[in-house]
């Protein structure tokens, strides 16, 4: 029995040697993965922690080795529930519901869990999977962890969606607004038609009754009818501007590369023509050439020019100066004048449709023109803006974005 035993005890030394070499190995393995990983016995005392869990719970692992289940349950998950390998060694209904989603995979399990004493305090997303760990016999000596941080991966997966509902929420909006704007525009250009038949009745019938009974009215007479017919003239102005208006937001753009000198000398010549009796001074700069629709961009300078003669009409001298500033991206047009100017308190009315910051009386006018400037500029993906002071004139400003080189040889 003695030799027996001499004989075999080389053979178990070997064997221990090479077991305790191959757990070295395994815990040198396990301390370097790039995953949080923790390990527990069977009496659910902390066998292994390694660097990673280290610093995700910034708990050490000579603070956790050897302590008991609930003593890293607590400060790890921030509540004191049953732990994910629980269920290695109590499959319980009760745990699995207390998880955010919880998979079998054979023996093992998988969960997302919601850590709220990670990250300072402010929580964070884990992806785990628990297993168990088995003896050379097959006989189960405890379980084995890895944790790993999604946070980042589930703000991306609920920014995404957030998005997708957003882009649903504006395009669903977007597509309410397009239908309620093209009615409005439908309804608008029907409406200014269908007043300019009773407008062209009233004209037709006041000078039926200037013509065959003017001798037979008396001087009041007449001066009711005359009223009759500014009325209806500033009607038809307004149903015009309507229809501009509809038209500006309605119309095909076809862009061009325009110069806007040649543009606002053509505007200006008839104005100056037509105000003989004015001292008006124009003083226009070199402007650089920009892409744009010509009809609408010379309505939106029309509109500018012609507001900027009729508000300084009540100077001795009108100036008026008409230029370009050029930025990386864009080009701002200007209008200045030396006229009435006005309040910028109340400059968000400028452009909205019938808004006036003068009477008629005083100035006249449909307040639709820089709504419809307005308009334009912001089809052309421009921005259009005004300072001014009460009795110190004012400057209208409008910018066209700078097409790229490779955009101008489409």
């Amino acid at each position: 029995m003695t030799e027996e035993k001499e004989e075999h005890t080389p053979e178990l030394t070997i064997t221990e040697e090479a077991l305790r070499s191959n757990q070295r190995q395994l815990t040198d393995i396990i301390e370097f993965l790039p995953d949080a990983t923790l390990a527990i016995d069977t009496e659910k005392r902390v066998i292994i922690w390694n660097k990673a869990i280290e610093e995700m719970t910034g708990i050490s692992a000579s603070e956790m080795i050897g302590k008991g289940d609930y003593v890293y349950t607590i400060p790890f998950y921030g509540e004191a529930r049953p732990h994910l390998t629980d269920l290695i060694f109590q499959d319980d209904e009760k745990i699995v519901n207390r998880y955010y989603k919880v998979n079998r995979e054979g023996d093992s399990f998988t969960a997302e869990v919601f850590c709220s004493a990670l990250n300072n305090n402010k929580g964070a997303w884990v992806f785990a999977k628990v297993s168990p760990l088995h003896d050379q016999a097959g006989n189960m000596i405890g379980a084995i962890e890895s944790i790993r941080d999604i946070t980042e991966a589930k703000n991306k997966e609920k920014l995404k969606e957030l998005n997708t509902q957003l882009e649903y929420r504006v395009s669903e909006r977007t597509a309410q607004l397009e239908s309620v704007n093209k009615e409005l525009e439908a309804l608008s250009y029907s409406i200014s038609h269908d007043l300019k038949a009773p407008l062209r009745h009233m004209t037709g019938y006041v000078s039926l009754l200037v013509k065959k009974y003017s001798d037979l009215l008396p001087e009041e007479g007449h001066h009711y009818l005359d009223m009759i017919s500014v009325s209806v003239g500033n009607m038809g102005e307004l149903i015009d501007g309507l229809l501009q208006f509809s038209r500006s937001g309605r119309i095909e753009m076809n862009q061009k590369l325009l110069n806007m000198n040649e543009i606002v000398a053509a505007i200006i010549q008839p104005i100056k023509e037509q105000a003989i009796e004015r001292r008006i001074e124009f003083n226009i700069e070199p402007m650089p050439l920009v892409f744009g629709d010509p009809d609408m961009i010379k309505s939106v300078w029309s509109n500018l020019i012609e507001n900027a003669v009729k508000f300084s009409e009540k100077k001795d001298l009108t100036k008026i100066s008409i230029g370009a500033e050029e930025n990386e991206n864009d080009i701002v047009y200007y209008v200045k004048d030396n006229g009435a100017g006005f309040d910028m308190n109340y400059a968000a009315k400028l452009f909205t449709v019938f808004q006036r910051l003068h009477s008629r009386e005083d100035y006249e006018g449909t307040g639709i023109g820089l709504a419809t400037v307005q308009r334009i500029i912001t089809r052309h993906g421009g921005k259009i803006w005004a300072e001014s002071k009460a009795g110190e004139g004012a400057t209208f400003y409008f910018s066209l974005t700078k097409r790229k080189e490779s955009e101008k040889t489409c």
